[in-house]
C-alpha cells in the first residue's frame, strides 16, 4: 500500500477555479476527491462547495496509476473528467464534452491503484448523452469490462444507443503494452468486432475523448485480450 496525492483543477464558466486535493491510499478502491483546504475552510465535496456553478474544463492528476475520474450524482456517473499523471499532461485543463452544472451532493470520485494492478477502464459517452465506465482487471487471456455501477455488460447497459465518444486507460504503460488485438473491442452477438477503443496510459499523455461510432445492442460485450 502507498499513499498517493491526487489533485485537480475545475474551471467554471464564470472564471472561477476550484482546486481539489486529497491523499489517497492506492489499495482502498474508489475514493472521493475534495476541495483543497489551502483555498477552502474545510475539505468539501464539489457540489456542496460550489452549487450552481458550471464546470467547462478540468484536469485530475495523481502521482501515479490513476485509472479514471468522474462526478457521481445520485448513484450515477454524471460526467467523466480528463486525467493525467503529474508532469506529463500534454494539455491542461481540457474541456468537458458539455458544460456541467453542479448540484449539492455531487462528488468527484477517482480510482488510484498499485502499479502492479492491471485494471483497464473504458470510458464512454453515447448519442443520448449518457456517460458510463466499464472496467476489468486484465489478467492474461480474454476478459470483459463491465459497467462500473451495475456490474452488467455493455449490451445490457447501453442497449439501443450509439457510443460517440470514448477513451480507454490502463493506469500505467506497462499494463497497456500487454493489451493486444487493438485495445477494447466491442463484440456483437456473434462474437465479431463492431468497434474498438485503443488503450492508452495516463502516464504517457493526458487521456481524452476520441470520436467513435460504436452501436450497442443486446448481447453485445466489451472484450480485452491481454498477454501474461
Amino acid at each position: 500500500m502507498a499513499n498517493v496525492n491526487v489533485s485537480g483543477i475545475l474551471m467554471c464558466s464564470d472564471g472561477t477555479t476550484i482546486s481539489l486535493s486529497s491523499t489517497i491510499a492506492d489499495d482502498a478502491g474508489e475514493s472521493s476527491l475534495q476541495t483543497s483546504t489551502t483555498y477552502s475552510v474545510t475539505a468539501s465535496n464539489v457540489g456542496d462547495y460550489a452549487p450552481g456553478k458550471v464546470i467547462v474544463k478540468a484536469m485530475i492528476q495523481s502521482d501515479a496509476n490513476l485509472v479514471y475520474a468522474y462526478v457521481l450524482r445520485q448513484g450515477l456517473i454524471a460526467t467523466i473528467l480528463p486525467i493525467s499523471i503529474k508532469g506529463l499532461g500534454c494539455q491542461s485543463p481540457l474541456p468537458l464534452l458539455a458544460g456541467f452544472q453542479m448540484q449539492p451532493g455531487d462528488i468527484v470520485r477517482v480510482l488510484v491503484l498499485p502499479i502492479a494492478n492491471r485494471t483497464v477502464a473504458v470510458n464512454t459517452y453515447t448519442n443520448q448523452g449518457v456517460y458510463r465506465i466499464f472496467d476489468v482487471a486484465t489478467a492474461s487471456g480474454n476478459v470483459e469490462p463491465i459497467d462500473l455501477q451495475t456490474g452488467n455488460s455493455v449490451g445490457d447497459t447501453l442497449q439501443g444507443q450509439v457510443i460517440v465518444k470514448a477513451w480507454c486507460a490502463g493506469g500505467n504503460a506497462a499494463n497497456c503494452v500487454k493489451v493486444v488485438d487493438g485495445g477494447a473491442l466491442m463484440l456483437n452477438e456473434k462474437g465479431m468486432p463492431v468497434g474498438s477503443v485503443p488503450v492508452n496510459a495516463a502516464p504517457s499523455e493526458s487521456v481524452y475523448w476520441s470520436d467513435v461510432s460504436i452501436p450497442v445492442a443486446l448481447n453485445y460485450k466489451w472484450r480485452i485480450a491481454s498477454s501474461s
